[in-house]
Formats: C-alpha cells, structure tokens, sequence
C-alpha cells in the first residue's frame, strides 16, 4: 500500500482542482477490471484479468481474502456483494458464488453456478432486498435471477437491438429495473412481468466513414468539440431516492431522466474530450441526487458534477455559455493516470473514490 498527496507530487502526471490522496491498493498480478463495495461491511472486491478476485480492508486498504479458482482461468468481469456474506462473480457468461465466512484466505470452490445469459455479462446488479439479482450481457438481454431459490424467473429480451451495457434496480421498489444498451436507448422495465414502461431513445449521431481506431481516439483527444461516437448508452445509475436515473453516452453527453415520468430532468455537454465511460452517485453521500461522478473513456478525466435543483434554476437562469455552465456545476476534477475501467463509492467512507485502471494496483483517491 503505498499513499501519494497529486497536488504535490511533481512526478505524477493527475492534475486536479482538488486536494487529492491516491493510495495504490496492491495486490493483483494483471489489470483490475471490476469493483463493488459492501454496503453493511466496510470491505471491497475487485476482478482482475489475472483471473482472480481480492476482498480488501478498507480500515488498513489490505487484501484480506483472495478467490483464486472457479473461474476456469477467465478475467473476473464483474463482482457484487449481497448484503451479508456472499459475493457474485462473472466471467464470460457464467455467474458464481462465494461464501466470505470461509476462514480460509485463499478460496477455491463457490457455492453456486448460474448459466442462463448466453454472451458475455456486461453488469451484475442487486434490488433493494437482495432477492434479485440482474445480469445484462452482450446479447442484449438481461436475466432475472431469484438468489433465494437459485432460478431463473425471467427473461428481459428482444426489445433491446445491441449489447446491453448495464442494468439497475431502482431503489426501494418492488419490481422496476433500467436497462441501457448499445441501441442507443435505456428502458425501464417492470422486471416480474418483462413490462416495458418506458423507453427513450437517443437520436444516432453519424460517425465519419473508412475511420480507424487509433484515428478515433486521437480525434477524440485533440477535438473536445468533434465527437466521432453516436450516442449509444454506456452506462445507468440511479440516485438513492428512488427519482432520478443518471445516463453516460458515447458523444460525451450525461442525461438525468426523471424515473416516474421518464422525462429529461437535465442534460450535460461534457467537458470529457471522449465518450463517457461511467456515470455514478456518489454512495457516500445520504441525498446522493445532488452530485453525480463520471469519467471519461480516453481522456482520463474523473468529474463530480453538482446536479442540485438550486444548481438547475441557477445555470438555467443564466446567459452563461454551454462550457460555462458545465464549469458552474463541477465541484471536483482530476486527471487520472491511466484510462479507468470502472470506479465505485462506498456508502461507510466520505469523500472516497475506487478507481480500476489499466495498472495492476488498485486505487484508492480520498478527496481533501
């Protein structure tokens, strides 16, 4: 474990508008590519593509456990917790589970295999209860699955086009889940009866012919203002209020819907020179609908953006530009390292962010 104070360290390339202390989380041979926090437990979990899984500390930011088989040596691609002792891993289009009481440090065997998606799982999600846990993949389907009695009870598909790119329960409901996809569109479902009750669908952007991929990206890099990628949908979150859902798309644009109505609550133009690869309130925060984090694809950059109603009526009623009255809502910035592959909160410590990187160490950025 090592800590580094960004502001003062003339070696690090972060730049920051904050007082930021990265902690390096070190522990895994290979790049870390998932991460999920425990909302009783103050530990954390992360997927490695060294084909295992770590639980951390977060009192002494040490590994304390680590899953070394059951994933028939597969890049773990998504971990999340139930709200006592089980943890769920993906690889592939397989689903497995763990039993943390184990006294063992190292664990072999799971308990329990799921084998209902049929592509690559893009995302695991638990309702508000714990009951149901949700699994997108690259089919475009997502699957219901009942953990209290290990089956199956429903199918979400033939309504989204292209891969399914994530899924979330809507807090403290009975039966409401958003999917987001590739299709550019998100839907809410009513997930017991595979309902749709509303689906929004974004305007496809036109991408440039004959384009390569490294053409893109540096495109993206050096014109902030050309954005090369449609507006396909690459994540959702919804705010701990059960109101909003939070939507990052591949033009650089964030959309916050109103759940209930599905209507547009506001829209940014980002400053991210690339697409947005993740939107995620902040767990930390008990009215979590007034802040939102993203980060960008290629540019590296983290953002906490203010999206409070007074932050609304106050760029709204303003003759600031677009560029203006992104740089009125943002409350912390930094410019990361290495491209992020994910980043999590935990609801136990204040003003932390979990960054998975291209680097094989966990990070750990605590906001002065």
């Amino acid at each position: 474990m090592t800590s580094v104070d960004i502001n003062n360290n003339n070696n690090n390339n972060n730049n920051s508008n904050s007082n930021i202390i990265e902690t390096k989380l070190i522990g895994h041979k290979d790049t870390v590519l998932c991460i999920s926090s425990h909302n009783k437990k103050e530990i954390i979990a992360s997927g490695s593509d060294d084909c295992t899984v770590r639980i951390w500390d977060l009192n002494t930011n040490k590994s304390i456990q680590s899953i070394v088989e059951g994933f028939q040596g597969n890049p773990v691609n998504n971990v999340c917790f139930d709200q006592d002792f089980t943890l769920y891993c993906s690889y592939d289009n397989i689903i497995v589970s763990f039993d943390l009481r184990q006294p063992n440090v190292i664990l072999k065997e799971f308990n329990t295999q799921y084998k209902f998606n049929t592509e690559e799982i893009n995302q695991l999600s638990f309702d508000s209860k714990y009951q149901y846990l949700a699994a997108c993949d690259d089919s475009g389907q997502t699957k219901i699955i009942d953990v209290t009695k290990n089956k199956l009870v429903e199918s979400l598909n033939k309504k989204h086009t292209n891969i399914a790119t994530g899924c979330v329960f809507r807090p403290n409901s009975k039966n409401e889940l958003i999917t987001s996809s590739m299709d550019f569109s998100i839907i809410h479902w009513d997930f017991l009866k595979a309902k749709v009750l509303h689906r929004d669908t974004f305007k496809e952007g036109s991408l440039p012919q004959n384009i390569s991929k490294s053409q893109q990206q540096q495109q993206e890099t050096t014109e902030p203002n050309r954005m090369l990628n449609p507006p396909f949908v690459t994540s959702v979150d919804c705010s701990n209020n059960s109101k909003y859902v939070a939507i990052s798309m591949g033009d650089g644009t964030i959309v916050i819907n109103e759940i209930s109505s599905f209507k547009q609550y506001l829209k940014i133009n980002s400053i991210h020179k690339s697409s947005i690869q993740q939107v995620h309130y902040p767990k930390y925060l008990e009215n979590n609908y007034q802040r939102l984090i993203s980060f960008g694809n290629y540019d590296k950059k983290i953002v906490i953006w203010d999206v409070s109603e007074d932050m609304n009526t106050k760029v709204s009623s303003s003759l600031l530009s677009n560029d203006e009255k992104n740089n009125e809502r943002i409350k912390t910035w930094l410019e990361h390292s290495e491209k992020i592959n994910c980043l999590t909160t935990s609801n136990l410590k204040n003003n932390a962010i979990f960054v998975a990187d291209l680097s094989n160490d966990l990070k750990l950025l605590s906001i002065q």
